[in-house]
């Protein structure tokens, strides 16, 4: 009888587990976006490149404001180092020589239009093995996608960029660029399963 309520028990503790790994689940899958990269790197590098995406999380405006309060508040050094320590996800370059980029910063915008725009940070640093930034002015580097209502689109990649705050709609944004972007003619949102 004891051996039969301690069945019972770990039935039912394994149900709940279950239960709960089912409706906690989708909230702890990523967002993932699957692409191709043109380099303008051939005949050295290949032409193009495929990218995956992956966002664990989004930059909130919460999180947009104390990156602007800290700005203003303590200076480029401690923005510098809350950026670095702020991770939302990775880029993986996925050929023989691709690097990963950390993403830092990472925003969701729904447009009027009923689009999508994603705009991705990153601290500005090669991208592939054997190649160097060029002399750029910026520090960091933003990845711009616009997707359409089925999750499919296109976007940029400009490794020299300056990016600028809006506290009151909590938006980061691209401001300027030093250098002309890489093209992503074909970005594809990957359905959760």
């Amino acid at each position: 009888m004891i051996i039969e309520k301690r069945k019972g028990i770990i039935k039912a503790c394994f149900i709940f587990i279950g239960v709960i790994c089912w409706l906690v689940g989708p909230a702890l899958a990523k967002d993932v976006f699957r692409g191709r990269m043109l380099t303008e790197r051939a005949p050295i590098e290949p032409p193009a490149v495929e990218i995956l995406i992956e966002v664990d999380s989004w930059t909130t405006p919460d999180e947009v404001m104390q990156f602007s309060e800290v700005m203003a508040g303590s200076g480029v050094d401690a923005f510098l180092n809350l950026f670095k320590n702020t991770k939302k996800g990775v880029v993986r370059f996925l050929y023989a020589r691709g690097y990963n980029l950390t993403i830092h910063m990472a925003q969701f915008q729904q447009e009027e239009d009923g689009k999508k725009k994603i705009v991705l940070v990153f601290r500005r640093e090669p991208w592939s093995q054997g190649t160097q930034l060029g002399t750029g002015r910026y520090y960091f580097m933003v990845m711009e996608l616009k997707l359409n209502e089925k999750g499919k689109g296109e976007g940029r990649f400009y490794e020299d960029a300056q990016i600028q705050f809006d506290v009151t709609k909590g938006r980061v944004f691209l401001e300027t660029y030093g250098i002309s972007p890489k093209m992503i003619p074909m970005i594809q949102e990957v359905k959760k399963k």
